[in-house]
């Protein structure tokens, strides 16, 4: 069941534009937390009125994390369906694939920001090179316990306060995390210190781009994710942060993205009041929805055009 809503006012912090400090916005989106129930409270967007940047304005204070992340929360928990399980996993192992080209044969040492249980580290150590060292780092002592348990190497740390083990890195993956982070282009810099001359920072996030987007921005857009995303990125603003941090952008991709589909549905059903069972059938999970979406976005993809899951390599140069 979900976590019931705090009796007591959510803590909240009122942040400049993370890419270029400026503090003036114009209102993107207003809306609750629709999927998770967690807080009454209703949060807004802002769009800096100076570069463009999308950021949650106010947003909840790093102490609320508790209480905005439940026990449920998917991330944490994974699909429940076996099936959409299954076809992540081999969808995910796709991805090593682009990976294995990045860094070349032979010994290589990973980073897996946000590594949670270590569930994306598996990936990695089932399709990578057999020589790859992995490591994790994640905020939440418990998930780095069961990553440690499952043989991999992680740090119940900020990436921010994460020295690198002693020596670089070959690559760094960040997955569906940019946009949770109060500052990512703290992170970005710290990133590029971490890896190696020639090493390479594959980014996944959330894209203002994707028909989806155009569909239900303003309120009900699934990658809002009230009030757990705090910057969403269009692909120039992304592009633009790396490059300050003193990256060289190598590819950018645009990928399925059935989640902000479903979601989207789902919260736009939820704020009108539909009925519980419409609602659920809304759900990220629900391998008939996510088929659909699944053929959507590759069309889209292959035509050329943007989806909201955007994925760009960054690298070092030598």
């Amino acid at each position: 069941m979900p976590n019931p809503p705090p009796t007591r006012r959510l803590a909240l912090v009122e942040p400049d534009c993370a890419l270029c400090g400026a503090s003036g916005v114009q209102l993107e989106a207003r809306g609750f937390d629709y999927e998770y129930d967690t807080v009454p409270d209703e949060f807004e967007f802002g769009r800096c009125t100076n570069c463009d940047h999308v950021y949650l304005k106010p947003r909840p204070s790093e102490e609320e994390l508790s209480v905005i992340y439940p026990d449920d929360y998917y991330a944490l928990a994974g699909p429940s369906v076996r099936v959409v399980a299954d076809a992540q996993r081999i969808w995910e192992g796709r991805k090593v694939a682009l990976y294995r080209t990045l860094v070349g044969p032979g010994r290589r040492r990973w980073l897996d920001i946000g590594c949670g249980n270590g569930r994306f580290l598996s990936v990695l150590r089932e399709f990578g090179d057999p020589q790859w060292e992995l490591v994790g780092v994640d905020f939440d002592e418990r998930a780095v316990g069961q990553c440690r348990e499952a043989g991999f190497e992680a740090h119940a740390v900020r990436v921010e306060d994460y020295d690198g083990g002693g020596e670089g890195l070959d690559g760094v993956v960040m997955l569906q995390l940019i946009e949770h982070v109060d500052d990512p282009a703290v992170v970005a810099r710290k990133v590029f210190q971490l890896l190696k001359p020639g090493g390479c920072f594959v980014v996944e996030t959330p894209n203002l781009g994707g028909w989806d987007y155009r569909l239900f921005r303003g309120q009900c857009w699934g990658h809002y994710h009230f009030p757990r995303h705090w910057n969403l990125f269009s692909t120039p603003a992304l592009h633009r942060m790396l490059r300050d941090a003193g990256f060289e952008i190598e590819s950018t991709d645009y990928l399925i993205s059935t989640s902000a589909w479903t979601i989207s549905l789902h919260n736009w059903f939820k704020s009108r009041g539909y009925p519980a069972w419409v609602i659920k059938f809304c759900s990220y999970q629900n391998p008939l929805l996510l088929a659909v979406f699944v053929v959507l976005d590759s069309i889209l993809s292959k035509l050329g055009r943007e989806t909201s899951n955007q994925r760009v390599v960054a690298r070092k140069a030598l």
